[in-house]
C-alpha cells in the first residue's frame, strides 16, 4: 500500500523504530503501551468472544471517492479546453499529442483509479480479534480480474494466527499548500510462521488519533481478557446494508422533509442556503446515488467459510448485555435507559 511499510521480515532488527516517518514504534503483547485504552468509536461490532473493527457500511458511503473524481475530471476539462490554443490539438504534432495524453491522464486519472478499487470491491470488510481461538480474521481477495484492472475477484474471510501478528504505530505525510502534516496509523503485520519473519499479509487502522490507546485496548482485549465495553457504554449498533436510495434526500431538498415547516422555523438560515444551493447539490447527490448504486450492485459478497462463522458467534446486543451470560463483556451495572424505553 502507498506510503506504508509493509514489506520485508517483521523482526525488531529489521524495522527499527524511532522514525519520524514511518515505522514510529513496534508494539509489544506481553508489555502495555500506556495508562490510555480505548477503540475511539473504531468497535462495530462485540460477539461472546470477539471483536469486530472496520465493518462497512457499503451502501452508505460506497461511491463517494468517484463521485468526486468524477466531477474533478469535467472541472479540470473544461479548465484544459478553455485555455488551449484554438488550433490545439494537432495530433500529427508529438508534442501536442504528449500534452494531450498528459492532460487526460490529470483530469481522469483519478477518477479511473478510484473507479477501479470502488467497484467490484468486497461487500463487507470486517477484522475480527477472537480472543477465544487467538485469532484474526480479515476478508483477502484472490485471483485475477475479469477484466484487467476491473471485475470480480473472489472474496473469502480468512484467519490467521494472533501469536503470528505483529503491530505498528506507523506515521505518513500530509501535506497542502500552507502545512505538512504527520497521519498516524495502527499497522498489524502478518509473518509467515513461527520461523519465518517474513511478512504476508497486513491490514491497517488508518489515521487514528492516539494508536497506542487502540492498540492497549486490543492487546488488553486478546491478552488479558478485558471486557470490550466500558461501564455505561451502549454496544455498537451495526448499520450495514440499512440505506435505502433517496433515504436522505430531504438533506439535499429541504421540503420534501415531513418535518420542513418546524425546521424553517428552527433555523431560517440554515433552511434558507440549503433551498439556495439545491441547483448545485441535488445534480451532485443524483451523481453520487448512480455511482453509489453502481458500486453496491457490482460488489463481490464475502466467502464466511463455517468454522469462522461459529467461531465468532452471535453478535451481542444491549439486551444480551443485561442478562448473566454476557454481563462480563460490560464491567458496572447496565446504563439507565429512561422511562419508556
Amino acid at each position: 500500500m502507498i506510503g506504508f511499510d509493509t514489506s520485508g521480515r517483521s523482526t525488531d532488527e529489521d524495522r527499527a523504530d524511532g522514525k519520524i516517518v514511518g515505522v514510529v514504534r513496534r508494539f509489544k503483547k506481553r508489555q502495555g503501551s500506556g495508562l490510555m485504552t480505548g477503540h475511539g468509536g473504531k468497535l462495530t461490532g462485540v460477539y461472546p468472544e470477539t471483536i469486530e473493527f472496520q465493518r462497512i457500511i457499503l451502501s452508505g458511503m460506497g461511491g463517494f471517492y468517484t463521485t468526486f473524481c468524477f466531477v474533478g475530471g469535467i472541472v479540470l476539462s473544461c479548465f484544459f479546453a478553455e485555455f488551449s490554443p484554438r488550433d490545439f490539438p494537432n495530433l500529427d504534432d508529438p508534442w501536442d499529442l504528449s500534452i494531450l495524453i498528459f492532460e487526460i491522464l490529470v483530469a481522469w486519472g483519478f477518477f479511473v483509479f478510484f473507479a477501479c478499487f470502488e467497484l467490484f470491491a468486497p461487500a463487507d470488510q470486517p477484522v475480527y480479534f477472537d480472543r477465544k481461538h487467538r485469532k484474526v480474521y480479515k476478508v483477502v481477495q484472490s485471483g485475477k480480474r475479469r477484466w484487467g484492472l476491473v471485475g470480480p475477484r473472489k472474496s473469502k474471510l480468512v484467519a490467521y494466527d494472533w501469536d503470528l501478528i505483529d503491530a505498528e504505530h506507523q506515521t505518513t505525510m500530509h501535506a497542502n499548500t500552507a502545512t505538512v502534516s504527520r497521519l498516524h496509523h495502527l499497522v498489524f503485520l502478518m509473518r509467515k510462521s513461527a520461523d519465518d519473519p517474513t511478512i504476508v499479509d497486513h491490514f491497517i487502522f488508518a489515521m487514528i488519533d492516539f494508536v497506542p490507546a487502540l492498540w492497549e485496548y486490543i492487546r488488553r482485549y486478546m491478552e488479558e481478557d478485558a471486557a470490550p465495553l466500558i461501564e455505561g457504554e451502549f454496544p455498537p449498533w451495526s448499520q450495514v446494508g440499512v440505506y435505502e436510495p433517496w433515504s436522505d434526500v430531504h438533506a439535499y431538498v429541504p421540503f420534501l422533509d415531513p418535518e420542513y415547516r418546524q425546521r424553517r422555523k428552527e433555523r431560517p438560515w440554515k433552511t434558507f442556503f440549503q433551498t439556495l444551493w439545491m441547483p448545485i447539490t441535488v445534480p451532485l447527490y443524483i451523481l453520487w446515488l448512480f455511482f453509489n448504486r453502481l458500486t453496491v450492485w457490482t460488489a463481490q459478497k464475502v466467502e464466511w467459510p463455517r468454522e469462522i462463522v461459529e467461531a465468532i458467534g452471535p453478535l451481542i446486543s444491549e439486551e444480551d448485555l443485561r442478562t448473566a451470560p454476557y454481563r462480563r463483556l460490560r464491567p458496572g451495572a447496565p446504563p439507565d435507559l429512561g422511562e419508556g424505553e
